[in-house]
């Protein structure tokens, strides 16, 4: 839910049709017959949990992934079907929700899967789940060597029932690196071993969206899932795969001018005084802060879009508003005008992807920092 103090000329849009778009582009590039998990964690990554996953849900996405038990809960109890899974697994105190719920954790130690168990042996049932391995990216799972020997240790368990492994690429998208290489190699070899000692997997993954769209070596055995996330929304897994795919973004965040005021030269603007005026320009004020989800990391250096023409953030981001320099303009913007800080306008465009490189970090934290921050308006 957005702050209440969100100010309301900060407008959120989020474009359904686009994330349906993108759905169906990545789905182009996959094997034939291969299922697609659609990534909704975070709050589908700052874009609402609800609308996507039910938006996923009808254009034939055939699982979900979260990353907690309570993000499945709030799918479950929203009347959400089908495969949900818990990348993050459960601790043994969560495991009977998640039997309850029919929610399928990722799960790397035994104490969970003794847990998942026990619920499935108290409900009568068995409980679905997958094992996570570790292939290099050294975070979570079982590491590759040992994952075999650890699967013996689950045919005791009959309160469970393992419908796949899954492993997570570290470069995934960066067809330079041969990390991926490596990791997709450990991870068919395993897979095909699993297969042949009698676990059937089939609903094993590696790739997330920069696995599809710079795809490793392709595991043996029957087609099983990807599990699509920041791709589904528009953004790219990597720089390198600008262009690999006609993806179109799904989040766009707008404001109005607040106000519009003259900077004679010399002018020193914003906390800090970090940029002075070479000459004398005009200066646009934006009712929009890092306390919205516009880092402070981009001072002096993003731009928005007045009339479609790129304005430079002068001086420092704060906590509810921000600088941008209108004196280059060919018309001088008046209050109240439009600016667009994400997304296109007249023929420009800032993506998410952008602010991300001037912010020095990742489309990711964009999106999840805007989405928590702002109320959200649906495009269906």
């Amino acid at each position: 839910m957005a702050r209440a103090t969100s100010n309301p000329d900060n407008r959120l849009f989020i474009d359904l049709k686009a994330l349906e778009h993108n759905l169906a582009v990545l789905r182009g590039l996959l094997p034939a017959g291969c299922r697609v998990a659609g990534v909704v964690k975070a709050d589908a990554y700052g874009h609402g949990l609800l609308p996507v996953a039910r938006r996923l849900k009808a254009a034939g996405a055939e699982a979900l992934a979260v990353a907690v038990a309570a993000e499945g809960a709030a799918l479950r109890h929203a009347g959400v079907a089908g495969p949900i899974w818990l990348l993050l697994g459960v601790r043994p105190p969560q495991a009977r929700q998640a039997a309850l719920l029919d929610l399928t954790p990722i799960c790397a130690d035994l104490e969970a899967f003794r847990a998942l168990h026990a619920a499935g042996q108290a409900l009568g049932r068995p409980v679905s789940c997958q094992l996570k391995v570790d292939t290099g990216m050294s975070r979570l799972g079982v590491p590759h060597g040992q994952a075999l020997e650890f699967l013996e240790q689950l045919k005791a368990l009959d309160g469970i029932r393992l419908t796949g492994l899954a492993s997570h690429l570290a470069t995934a998208g960066d067809p330079a690196s041969g990390q991926a290489v490596e990791q997709a190699g450990r991870f068919a070899g395993l897979l095909a071993a699993a297969r042949q000692a009698g676990w059937p997997l089939a609903d094993s993954s590696l790739s997330g969206s920069g696995g599809v769209m710079v795809p490793p070596p392709a595991s043996p055995g029957p087609p099983a899932f990807a599990r699509l996330g920041i791709g589904l929304y528009g953004c790219l897994p990597d720089p390198a795969c600008a262009g690999l795919a006609d993806l179109r973004p799904v989040m766009s965040f707008s404001t109005r001018l607040l106000a519009v005021r003259p900077a004679p030269a010399g002018s020193l603007v914003s906390y800090g005084a970090t940029w002075r005026a070479e000459q004398d320009t005009w200066l646009g004020v934006l009712p929009v802060g890092y306390s919205d989800g516009y880092p402070r990391a981009l001072s002096n250096r993003a731009n928005v879009l007045v009339s479609g023409h790129l304005a430079p953030v002068r001086g420092r981001v704060c906590m509810n508003l921000t600088m941008v320099d209108l004196g280059h303009l060919p018309a001088l913007p008046v209050m109240g005008q439009e600016v667009m800080l994400l997304g296109r306008q007249a023929g420009g465009q800032i993506s998410a992807d952008q602010l991300g490189d001037w912010a020095g970090t990742i489309s990711y934290e964009i999106t999840c920092g805007l989405g928590a921050a702002n109320r959200r308006r649906t495009l269906a």
